[in-house]
């Protein structure tokens, strides 16, 4: 890494919030390192002019009567900028630092590590720094304090060249200096003289990794796909997916077996060598390839070709939903490549030409299987996280526009008018009365000015407006928010539910996930060893912190929203965090349906839903169920048969 890494200044910030004309810096964090090694760390905390937000000091650490003894701003400008006049900076999203920082920085070059992750792996699902960090296994992650976020960024990135360096092609650095090497500013050169020297180490062409499949846990799943009705599974295991490709890849039948998994787990598994996947909404690579002759009119653009070339060398299935969201979001030259990337080839190399893998098994995404299902194709179905089928349904099938994207294609002022109404319009189902009431009909007025204005240049927004200005076909509804306008399917679970057949085998990470189906699961037993107590009673939010107190509970766990949980317990001086474990500080955990629960002593669920998939997610020796409107006791009780001991 001396060649590479060989003069650089980690930087990162905390601040108040994430507007930098509202907002204020708290502390800024300097890792500096010479050949690869670091030789020196700085920090300085800044005293705010305004209080502490709740969330931000539960996310940090610090609080009022931490930076009571701080300087200003003002007072450390330049003891900042001596520290780091001479030197190249690197932060992760670095337009955050540099809004925030502005003319303390304004004189040194600064590498976006994000961005070079973006480069060098687009195909990853996630570039944060909390992502990268556990891909890579160095660092920390998720501390939230300025110093160890720029160590972590020091080690992400040091891990990040090393891996592809050993898994690299010359063939896309290339590519990515031909786009970015036109840009002219210091940014711009320290980011291809790190592709520059990355280009002289590494060697070939990608050298993969074969896949290596598990032996079949539950060698009958093959089996149950040859039932005369659907199969619902339910396990209580974390790695679904796979077990399913071990089961597909021991798969011997003349009826070709399609392995369905959610769009992540899509993103990560088709990248693997020996796993036969298919895109659904595969790029003309031949098409895009000639766009990509080009390059980009600034500096923004050329990343995006940049980008763009550099997924194309290394996807493996060309599938749109690989992509980077928050490249296509950011740029508009990626979505508007990837818009006019439409097969006009006879290439079967083509991957919107590539025909279904003669393996015997193959891997397409949720939404992909459910349009199998509406043509009844020919083969088995082994679906996995078939809780999430029902959701795939309504993202398939949902039409709308978003204030997001209106505000990068509309005129301005078009734009102001339809962001005015929409905030005047109560949010919610739009009825068949709601449409003659003033404010839709200046919805309706914002949002049809806007596709003429569009009609010539964005076609495909223009389409989305007017599919939800019009009355919206049986099973559907049109939806408003605050940013924007959706048309949805009506009950998606019952859509899904009348294109099951036999040959489906279902499976689920918890006990209830297949319910929607309507058919009994067979389940694992499970094997939980914590005491899990349910408060019958209600506990409304005033009630939780003494009931947190005498429970000595050092992890909350709630599906949110987190702000008024924490402004309450702050209120009650609890020391609580967001981030990483600190020590007598309570952690507050967001619920999802991905949550992975740290282990604790004792745990308590605030207001989730879903008992079993809680109790099995978390390590403690204790953990209590509660919720605002209570619990019904018989119930949960049936909902954890098989745990150790469980007292309402």
């Amino acid at each position: 890494m001396a060649t590479i890494l060989g003069r650089l200044c980690f930087v990162d910030i905390e601040t108040t919030g994430l507007d930098p004309l509202v907002d204020q810096i708290v502390e800024i964090g300097a890792v500096f390192v010479e050949r690869g090694v670091v030789s020196a760390r700085r920090q300085w905390l800044v005293r705010p002019d305004v209080a502490m937000p709740a969330m931000v000091s539960a996310l940090t650490g610090l609080d009022d009567v931490a930076l009571r003894s701080a300087q200003r701003l003002q007072d450390i400008c330049a003891e900042f900028t001596d520290a780091v006049a001479g030197w190249s900076l690197v932060a992760h999203n670095g337009n955050f630092e540099r809004s925030f920082l502005k003319s303390l920085i304004e004189t040194n070059p600064l590498l976006d590590s994000c961005e070079v992750a973006q480069l060098l792996f687009p195909e990853r699902p996630s570039h944060s720094l909390d992502s990268l960090v556990k891909w890579l296994h160095v660092g920390d992650g998720a501390r939230h304090r300025a110093v160890d976020d720029a160590e972590d960024t020091f080690l992400m990135l040091s891990a990040l060249c090393e891996r592809f360096i050993a898994e690299g092609s010359r063939e896309q650095l290339v590519e990515l200096r031909r786009h970015l090497e036109p840009g002219r500013s210091a940014d711009r050169a320290v980011l291809v003289e790190l592709l520059r020297a990355l280009q002289a180490l590494v060697t070939g062409p990608h050298l993969a990794t074969p896949a290596r499949f598990a032996t079949p846990e539950w060698p009958q799943l093959d089996r149950w796909l040859t039932a005369p009705d659907v199969v619902t599974v339910e396990l209580e295991q974390e790695r679904l997916d796979e077990l399913a490709l071990a089961t597909a890849a021991a798969h011997q039948g003349d009826v070709p077996l399609v392995v369905a998994v959610s769009a992540p787990s899509f993103r990560e598994l088709s990248q693997r060598d020996g796993v036969p996947a298919l895109a659904r909404r595969p790029v003309c690579a031949t098409v895009l390839r000639r766009e990509l002759q080009k390059t980009g009119d600034d500096e923004l653009a050329q990343f995006g070709r940049a980008y763009l070339a550099a997924w194309l060398t290394r996807t493996r299935t060309g599938e749109i939903e690989t992509l980077s969201g928050f490249v296509r979001s950011r740029v508009a030259e990626v979505a508007a490549l990837i818009e006019t990337a439409v097969c006009a080839c006879d290439d079967p190399r083509c991957f919107s030409r590539r025909e279904p893998s003669s393996s015997s098994w193959l891997l397409i995404s949720h939404e992909h299987a459910l349009e199998w299902m509406e043509r009844l194709a020919p083969v088995r179905f082994l679906i996995v996280d078939a809780d999430r089928l029902p959701d795939a349904e309504r993202r398939r099938l949902q039409r709308g526009v978003d204030l997001r994207t209106l505000e990068r294609e509309a005129p301005g002022a078009l734009y102001d008018e339809l962001s005015a109404a929409l905030e005047a319009h109560p949010e919610g189902v739009l009825s068949m009365r709601d449409r003659v009431t003033p404010s839709w009909l200046a919805v309706r007025e914002a949002l049809t000015k806007i596709a003429q204005a569009l009609r010539a240049t964005n076609p495909r927004v223009v389409d989305r407006i007017y599919d939800v200005l019009d009355v919206p076909p049986p099973g559907f509804e049109v939806v408003l928010r605050a940013d924007g306008v959706t048309r949805t399917p009506i009950r998606p679970a019952e859509r899904v539910l009348r294109r099951l057949r036999g040959g489906m085998c279902l499976l689920s990470s918890f006990q209830g996930g297949t319910s929607w189906t309507q058919r009994g699961a067979m389940c694992r037993p499970a094997n939980a060893g914590a005491h899990v107590e349910v408060h019958v009673k209600p506990v409304e939010l005033p009630g939780l912190a003494a009931l947190l107190r005498a429970a000595n509970a050092d992890m909350l766990v709630t599906p949110g929203p987190l702000e008024p949980v924490v402004e309450v317990l702050r209120a009650e001086h609890f020391d609580v965090s967001l981030g990483a474990q600190r020590i007598n500080a309570l952690r507050v955990i967001e619920w999802r349906r991905e949550t992975v629960v740290p282990a604790a002593k004792t745990c308590v669920f605030y207001g989730v839903r879903d008992w079993r998939k809680a109790v099995l997610a978390v390590n403690a020796e204790r953990v209590l169920l509660l919720a605002p409107q209570g619990l019904p006791a018989e119930p949960i009780q049936r909902a954890l048969r098989g745990l150790d001991a469980v007292t309402c």
